[in-house]
């Protein structure tokens, strides 16, 4: 019984082994993860394990889904570490509302997004003003601009 101690916990207390820099990743992986490229070496492992996760799922993935992921995983890069932060806190509020106000704000996203690509591209704002969240608590960063955990890590500060 000892002997079956020592060995869980000295299982229990192996190191998790490191995940690959980015220049040690494949050139799939690369191009799969392309938008996370100048985050990517200051992931932790967690995240690094998370992500490539995700890379090896996503070419079974339909093309309306790997278009949708690489989108957020491009959002995602640009937000600063304040807006990051906000948006992880955002998406654990939503996450514990009840389904009916989940949707409720998703299915506002959806139309903001739609006003989004209906508005022409000549940098003139759209003339409909776009809807809001149901809350205060979920922008677009929160539920639209990135994949929902466990498989979208968060990125550390830059």
């Amino acid at each position: 019984m000892l002997g079956l101690c020592i060995a869980l916990s000295a299982f229990a207390a192996a190191p998790e082994k490191k995940q690959p820099d980015w220049v040690q990743l494949t050139p799939e992986q690369q191009q799969i993860l392309a938008p996370l490229a100048s985050d990517w070496n200051n992931f932790d492992n967690m995240r690094r394990k998370k992500w490539l996760l995700l890379a090896k799922r996503y070419p079974k993935m339909k093309p309306e889904q790997q278009q949708r992921l690489q989108t957020q995983m491009r959002a995602w890069s640009e937000l600063t570490p304040e807006q990051r932060q906000i948006a992880r806190e955002n998406y654990k509020k939503l996450a514990k509302q009840p389904p009916e106000k989940r949707e409720v704000v998703k299915q506002k996203l959806r139309e903001r997004q739609k006003l989004k690509q209906a508005a022409p591209n000549h940098g003139a704002p759209a003339l409909v003003a776009p809807a809001t969240p149901a809350t205060p608590a979920a922008p677009a960063a929160s539920v639209g601009a990135m994949p929902a955990p466990p498989l979208a890590p968060s990125s550390p500060a830059r």
